[in-house]
């Protein structure tokens, strides 16, 4: 499950990267599912993945969004 929730983040980080709205509502769901891994099932292999790619997609959507601010 840890696998399957690591590649919605991804998803919902993609999603608001492209600054669609419904990005933030997957994410929210999402972190709901995680809270039960975290809690319940103590099984987070798939963490370190996701921690990786998600550092990665932050920057660059962080990147993004300033220069098209600017």
């Amino acid at each position: 499950m840890d696998w399957l929730l690591s590649i919605n983040t991804i998803i919902a980080m993609e999603l608001i990267a492209r600054k669609k709205w419904y990005g933030w509502a997957v994410g929210l769901v999402n972190q709901t599912l995680w809270f039960y891994v975290l809690v319940y099932k103590q099984q987070l292999y798939g963490l370190a993945v996701l921690t990786g790619v998600l550092t990665w997609r932050y920057t660059v959507a962080l990147m993004k969004w300033r220069n098209d601010d600017v």
